[in-house]
């Protein structure tokens, strides 16, 4: 009975040969999904952590020495294999069409910021212009409660895509913000922080406690958020943010759901929270930011200046090789007469 199939009789041990049934799966999505290479990368990254959940009892590596953790377990040798490949693939493959439909230059996105902003602020504008002052009627006061909630809803939206520009942090991080724990305001220069250890984001225990700054441009929307807008929603939690019809946490698909359709809105285009990772670092990347300033990046967003180089810069080649050419033609230049 398929339904009664446990991960342990789909992969019985830890032979090499064992990696058939990964490697017909794979090229299944091939030919019949037509997979990118990074979906690829990513999809084989995932096995790999499901493979050392299945093989834990029975690696005897000690990593405290040196060894490479699971190193004895030839399946998920053979796996890490066929990552390294894919990964090599992605490093010189251009975007999927489907990504290029998704994605946005970094001032693109910042400009559809900006129109978030612009649409929150005529919402308030039009409130105060038929609320305030007016006597409260059953009606009116039933109106006033919807048009608020309708105003802090836009202003999550709002929030939202601002935190991601000054914070290109995976979305977990903007999901599980906890107001006065993860979540909090340094009195001394009115800006707010986003606090972790090691647990509380994805890289945690490779780069331990971190602190995220929040720009002081928004201090004064997020304040204006929690005292005169957030209490509409009727939130149950502490998290900053919150479900408008259940007052509940947002979920992983609220967040992916707000961006993408914000952007849809602004550009037409359904960008993506994660991708919001890889134009960053790709805007940033074309410009002349030092290796000390793409370092210091890569560190704040969690990851290695490695990583950064291979998994979020998505440049093309040529561009990427611009600044050779150009310095070919400016040596080439002293030597014509």
């Amino acid at each position: 009975n398929a339904t009664d199939m446990s991960l342990f009789e789909i992969i019985k041990d830890k032979k090499k040969e064992s990696a058939d049934v990964i490697l017909n799966f794979i090229m299944f999505l091939r030919s019949s999904r037509d997979i990118s290479v990074s979906y690829e990368a990513n999809l084989l990254r995932g096995l790999t952590k499901l493979l050392k959940f299945r093989f834990k009892q029975e690696s005897d590596v000690d990593v405290e020495y040196g060894g490479k953790s699971f190193e004895d377990i030839p399946l998920i040798r053979e796996i890490r294999k066929l990552h390294r490949v894919a990964n090599k693939k992605q490093r010189i493959s251009s975007r999927s069409s489907d990504e290029e439909r998704k994605w946005l230059s970094w001032p693109e996105y910042l400009g559809c910021v900006e129109s978030s902003k612009m649409n929150l602020e005529g919402l308030i504008l039009q409130h105060e212009k038929e609320h305030n002052g007016n006597a409260q009627n059953e009606a009116s006061t039933k109106k006033a409660l919807s048009s608020q909630r309708k105003i802090a809803t836009s202003y999550q939206h709002y929030l939202i895509l601002a935190l991601f520009a000054c914070i290109p942090d995976r979305q977990r991080t903007i999901r599980e913000l906890d107001i006065g724990s993860s979540f909090v305001k340094d009195d001394q220069n009115g800006s707010w922080l986003v606090k972790h250890g090691p647990d509380h984001y994805k890289t945690g225990k490779t780069y331990g406690e971190r602190v995220l700054t929040v720009s002081k441009e928004l201090s004064p929307f997020i304040d204006d958020f929690l005292v005169r807008w957030r209490p509409a929603l009727k939130p149950k939690t502490d998290k900053l943010f919150v479900q408008p019809r259940t007052g509940n946490p947002l979920t992983q698909d609220s967040v992916y759901q707000i961006v993408a359709r914000s952007c849809y809105k602004y550009t037409g285009k359904r960008t993506n929270p994660h991708l919001l990772r890889d134009m960053i670092v790709t805007h940033v990347r074309e410009g002349n930011a030092s290796e000390k300033e793409l370092e210091a990046l890569a560190l704040y967003m969690g990851h290695s200046i490695q990583m950064q180089r291979t998994s979020y810069d998505r440049r093309t080649v040529a561009k990427k090789v611009a600044p050779a050419v150009e310095l070919l033609q400016s040596v080439n230049k002293q030597f014509k007469s």
